[in-house]
């Protein structure tokens, strides 16, 4: 079926492409299921297939095929660096409309090489449908919206580097002013878009976004109107897979067999208690007020330090929190009571987050408070070990719902440090 395009069609199909493209944005929200988050640090590689729109001189109902290999960086949680090379082919229709609206360009009915189904250099054949090679190198920044969150949506913009050759479709041929050499067929533009990333599994992300480049020029289509100068601009849609090269393994949390055995109890309060299997309680520093100095603790009581100790989602000192400060103090206390005591540090974390990103910054915040230690004065023997163990043994449950303060109030609980008695003090 023909599709006449007329302007009023012409916006109907770029209000089409970009309700589509939001569609399947939504779309792929609802089905998310997946705990990973976009985490600083981490670098994917990947690409994206799909369609093109051509928007220039020329009236058009045509779309082409387009793709793209990227690169991902995130710098921080919240914004990313991406460089790719987008490629594909643009079509337009040399319809009548199109002919007869541009007689500059085209020529006119009885002219000889009009007639004779040529462009006006009487050289290059005047085929029913122009094509467009594009292929543009892009370095572009996104804003991520709920980057805690496995469906991570984004604003994104850049510039793009683009090279682009106008030919004939049919017999393959320089389009006339290409052939004449009358433009830089190498331009500098911007783009700007939407997309996003929806995490199926801790390293694998299927991707899409809209991009709409601005090329900087009025001849990609080969043609600039000298009455009527416009940037020629053409859309790229697109959906694919990435890769996180740079995430840490799952393989890399510790051995639960190692660890020491524990049962598990929730009293109405909703805090866990656990228990060793040599029956050595695990005790929870809540207020500022507790005291954690226990001469000649036994081996393998354990000492949770829940609070604020560091910022979210990193390894530094939370210092801005109250009472911080004094847990650190009390921590030093506790490991340096007596010369014979030794202690294993171990990290935890809360469960916002990827599981890799979650284990990571357990380990990254109990080597923080071995270092911290051992810059109070406390010998490296005293710590000969420090441990992560992520989200898998939380001090408190975190709800499912309710208000962000609930839930942050439980999480500050298992964002905490723990101190495992190793040796004590006379034996």
């Amino acid at each position: 079926m023909t599709i006449i395009d007329t302007p009023k069609t012409h916006k109907r199909w770029v209000h089409f492409s970009f309700a589509t493209a939001l569609f399947v944005l939504l779309l792929a929200g609802a089905f998310s299921t997946s705990r990973a988050q976009s985490v600083a640090g981490r670098i994917a590689f990947g690409f994206d297939g799909g369609g093109n729109k051509y928007y220039g001189n020329f009236s058009d109902n045509q779309f082409g095929f387009s793709g793209d290999a990227f690169i991902r960086w995130n710098i921080l949680d919240w914004l990313s660096l991406h460089a790719a090379y987008n490629g594909g082919v643009l079509h337009y229709s040399v319809t009548d409309v199109n002919k007869n609206a541009n007689p500059g360009y085209f020529g006119s009915p009885g002219q000889a090489h009009y007639d004779a189904g040529l462009y006006p250099d009487g050289i290059t054949k005047l085929d029913d449908q122009s094509n467009i090679r594009v292929g543009g190198w892009e370095l572009m920044l996104s804003a991520n919206v709920f980057p805690s969150q496995s469906f991570v949506p984004y604003f994104i913009a850049g510039i793009e580097a683009l090279n682009f050759e106008p030919k004939t479709a049919h017999s393959a041929q320089p389009l006339p002013n290409n052939a004449a050499g009358i433009y830089s067929k190498n331009v500098l533009g911007g783009e700007v878009g939407v997309g996003y990333e929806l995490y199926i599994s801790d390293k694998v992300t299927f991707n899409g976004k809209v991009l709409l480049h601005l090329t900087g020029t009025d001849w990609l289509d080969d043609y600039s109107d000298p009455n009527n100068f416009r940037q020629d601009a053409f859309m790229t849609f697109g959906m694919g897979f990435a890769y996180y090269i740079f995430a840490p393994d799952l393989d890399k949390t510790p051995n639960a067999a190692a660890a020491v055995a524990v049962t598990t109890q929730v009293d109405q309060t909703n805090y866990v208690h656990q228990t060793t299997i040599i029956k050595s309680d695990t005790i929870y520093i809540r207020e500022a007020a507790d005291t954690v100095y226990m001469m000649n603790p036994k081996v393998n009581t354990v000492y949770n330090f829940p609070g604020t100790l560091f910022i979210v989602n990193t390894d530094q000192f939370n210092t801005a929190v109250p009472g911080n400060q004094a847990n650190l103090y009390k921590i030093r206390d506790l490991v340096n009571q007596c010369p014979a005591l030794k202690v294993e540090i171990q990290g935890f974390a809360s469960e916002e987050g990827t599981p890799q990103r979650n284990q990571e910054l357990s380990e990254l915040r109990a080597a923080k408070i071995k270092s911290w230690l051992i810059g109070q004065g406390i010998s490296p023997d005293k710590v000969p070990s420090t441990v992560g163990y992520g989200t898998s043994r939380p001090a408190v449950i975190e709800p499912t719902n309710g208000s962000p303060e609930r839930l942050e109030a439980a999480r500050v609980q298992n964002r905490r440090i723990a101190v495992r008695v190793l040796h004590s003090c006379t034996n």
